[in-house]
């Protein structure tokens, strides 16, 4: 059975009545043979179960498990370890693919890459979308190579299809509990391949301003969290045999993170920047013996302090 599905969609789905539909039947539409779907119904309560056992019903390449609230991450390792397929793509249930995504993954499937890799354009409720370029293939080069030689881009799970296997052998769950869980697996997941190939058309629509969408409001726990992904990233390379070069982009990574949580800190009120402060400190090791940007952001917390670094830094973006 296993060598029969090509490809698991793992959709995990939370109190998204009003766009479940969009996104299942985008993905009923582009259907071919050897493709399996799971939703992964986490604690729904809106009606959004109830489409869940509508479309596993009537299809029989869907099905479901409901369980009890555990957050993206939680739904994501549920939907890995109860899937079948050669590959695996995550697409979240108030977002849709496209028309032409999943024969697309199909033919670079045949190429047995590692990792596949597509692009998505982002879209608002009053129809504005924001469309990247999509990236070009370059022959001669690993996935983290690339990556690193990109610079900041990003690192949604959405644009990734990884060999099962690959997730599985090397233990490349997603960390429970946290925000920002795709910048903590996608890094770990491009050091453990070796080879890939991106897709030339956008695949995948991601929506922006959903009322329920955990990443729109301003959330101290955003900050720690991102705090805790650099701490990983810093340290993973240590627990696992990587060369020094994937080591080098994992402490890249860790340094972004580390400087974008930064960029926030003078966001919130003193009383939670006291709180927040301390953790700057703890980790400011992160940034040392790094990149030139790290260098200058460490001497000016150094002269300036966490707070005034952080204004800088907003200063900076808003200018660029």
């Amino acid at each position: 059975m296993n060598s029969e599905i090509k490809l698991s969609i793992i959709v995990p789905v939370y109190n998204v009545v009003t766009y479940i539909d969009e996104c299942l039947n985008s993905i009923i539409k582009s259907y071919k043979s050897g493709i399996e779907v799971i939703l992964v119904d986490d604690g729904s309560n809106d009606g959004s179960e109830n489409k869940c056992d509508f479309y596993a019903d009537k299809y029989e390449y869907i099905k479901v498990i409901h369980q009890e609230n555990g957050g993206l991450s939680v739904a994501r390792n549920v939907g890995i370890e109860n899937s079948i397929g050669k590959y695996i793509w995550f697409v979240d249930s108030d977002d849709y693919i496209s028309e032409t995504s999943i024969n697309d993954i199909y033919i670079a499937i045949d190429k047995n890459k590692d990792l596949i890799i597509g692009e998505y354009e982002s879209f608002y409720p009053d129809g504005k979308r924001i469309i990247p370029e999509v990236a070009k293939s370059e022959r001669d080069i690993l996935p983290y190579e690339y990556f690193m030689k990109l610079g900041s881009v990003s690192y949604a799970a959405v644009k990734f299809i990884v060999k099962r296997e690959i997730i599985i052998r090397n233990k490349l769950w997603f960390e429970k509990g946290i925000y920002h869980e795709d910048e903590d697996w996608t890094p770990r997941v491009l050091c453990h391949t070796s080879s890939f190939m991106i897709l030339d058309r956008m695949i995948y629509h991601y929506r922006l301003g959903n009322e329920n969408s955990i990443m729109g409001m301003l959330n101290p726990k955003k900050v720690y969290d991102k705090l805790k992904v650099s701490k990983r990233l810093y340290e993973y390379g240590d627990f696992n045999k990587l060369s020094a070069e994937e080591k080098g982009f994992l402490k890249f990574r860790a340094e972004y993170m580390y400087i974008a949580a930064l960029n926030e800190y003078s966001l919130y009120s003193s009383e939670e920047r006291k709180k927040m402060k301390n953790e700057f400190k703890k980790y400011k090791y992160i940034i040392k013996n790094n990149g030139k940007k790290s260098k200058i952001v460490l001497n000016t917390m150094n002269l300036l302090g966490v707070f005034y670094t952080s204004k800088l830094l907003r200063l900076r973006n808003s200018i660029k």
